[in-house]
Protein backbone atom coordinates (compact mmCIF):
# COMPACT_ATOMS: atom_id res chain seq x y z
CA UNK A 1 0.00 0.00 0.00
CA UNK A 2 0.99 3.53 -0.61
CA UNK A 3 1.61 5.63 2.34
CA UNK A 4 -0.02 9.30 1.35
CA UNK A 5 1.86 10.96 3.68
CA UNK A 6 5.29 9.41 2.46
CA UNK A 7 7.99 12.12 2.15
CA UNK A 8 8.76 10.84 -0.98
CA UNK A 9 4.67 10.63 -1.95
CA UNK A 10 4.43 14.10 -2.54
CA UNK A 11 2.65 15.35 -5.35
CA UNK A 12 5.77 18.10 -5.93
CA UNK A 13 8.09 14.86 -6.35
CA UNK A 14 5.51 12.83 -8.75
CA UNK A 15 4.23 14.85 -11.28
CA UNK A 16 5.28 18.67 -11.67
CA UNK A 17 6.54 19.47 -15.06
CA UNK A 18 9.32 21.25 -13.25
CA UNK A 19 8.34 24.39 -13.82
CA UNK A 20 7.71 25.12 -10.39
CA UNK A 21 11.13 24.34 -9.03
CA UNK A 22 12.73 26.35 -11.71
CA UNK A 23 11.02 29.54 -10.46
CA UNK A 24 11.45 28.62 -6.58
CA UNK A 25 15.40 28.17 -7.57
CA UNK A 26 15.06 31.40 -9.57
CA UNK A 27 14.50 33.23 -6.89
CA UNK A 28 16.72 31.80 -4.41
CA UNK A 29 19.83 32.07 -6.75
CA UNK A 30 18.67 35.29 -7.29
CA UNK A 31 18.70 36.44 -3.75
CA UNK A 32 22.27 34.61 -3.62
CA UNK A 33 23.72 36.20 -6.49
CA UNK A 34 22.94 39.63 -5.00
CA UNK A 35 24.17 38.95 -1.36
CA UNK A 36 27.29 37.18 -3.08
CA UNK A 37 28.14 40.32 -5.43
CA UNK A 38 27.85 42.28 -2.34
CA UNK A 39 30.14 40.53 -0.83
CA UNK A 40 32.63 40.21 -3.41
CA UNK A 41 35.19 42.65 -1.75
CA UNK A 42 35.08 40.74 1.61
CA UNK A 43 38.42 38.25 2.70
CA UNK A 44 38.97 35.91 1.82
CA UNK A 45 39.16 37.41 -1.95
CA UNK A 46 37.65 35.34 -4.39
CA UNK A 47 34.85 33.26 -2.22
CA UNK A 48 31.85 35.50 -3.21
CA UNK A 49 32.92 35.22 -6.86
CA UNK A 50 33.16 31.27 -6.42
CA UNK A 51 30.33 30.84 -4.38
CA UNK A 52 28.66 33.57 -7.66
CA UNK A 53 29.83 31.20 -10.01
CA UNK A 54 28.61 27.70 -8.27
CA UNK A 55 25.04 29.15 -8.36
CA UNK A 56 25.32 30.16 -11.62
CA UNK A 57 26.29 26.77 -12.98
CA UNK A 58 24.27 25.16 -10.34
CA UNK A 59 21.24 26.87 -12.02
CA UNK A 60 21.88 26.24 -15.46
CA UNK A 61 22.52 22.65 -14.77
CA UNK A 62 18.83 22.83 -13.02
CA UNK A 63 17.59 24.11 -16.55
CA UNK A 64 19.87 21.19 -18.36
CA UNK A 65 18.13 18.81 -16.08
CA UNK A 66 14.19 20.36 -16.48
CA UNK A 67 14.72 19.94 -20.57
CA UNK A 68 17.02 16.89 -20.90
CA UNK A 69 15.81 14.24 -18.17
CA UNK A 70 12.92 12.39 -19.17
CA UNK A 71 11.50 10.40 -16.12
CA UNK A 72 9.63 12.23 -14.03
CA UNK A 73 10.76 11.51 -10.90
CA UNK A 74 14.31 11.33 -11.33
CA UNK A 75 13.69 14.79 -12.73
CA UNK A 76 12.22 16.40 -10.13
CA UNK A 77 14.31 14.40 -7.46
CA UNK A 78 17.50 15.80 -9.30
CA UNK A 79 15.79 19.40 -9.31
CA UNK A 80 15.15 19.23 -5.42
CA UNK A 81 18.44 18.41 -4.87
CA UNK A 82 19.77 21.08 -7.07
CA UNK A 83 17.66 23.90 -5.28
CA UNK A 84 19.17 22.60 -2.12
CA UNK A 85 22.55 22.64 -3.46
CA UNK A 86 22.12 26.46 -4.35
CA UNK A 87 21.36 27.23 -0.83
CA UNK A 88 23.98 24.90 0.85
CA UNK A 89 26.54 26.20 -1.16
CA UNK A 90 25.68 30.12 -0.79
CA UNK A 91 25.84 29.15 3.26
CA UNK A 92 29.05 28.02 2.78
CA UNK A 93 30.43 30.50 1.16
CA UNK A 94 28.73 33.20 3.82
CA UNK A 95 29.57 31.32 6.40
CA UNK A 96 33.16 31.14 5.06
CA UNK A 97 33.43 34.91 4.80
CA UNK A 98 31.86 35.39 7.94
CA UNK A 99 34.03 33.55 10.42
CA UNK A 100 37.41 34.61 7.97
CA UNK A 101 36.40 38.46 9.05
Amino acid sequence: MSDPQKVTNQKALRTDSGKTWLVVAAIIAGLSIVMLWAMRELPPLGAATAGLVTTVVLYLVMVAVRFGVENIRVRLALLAALTISIVIGFMVVGWTIILSS
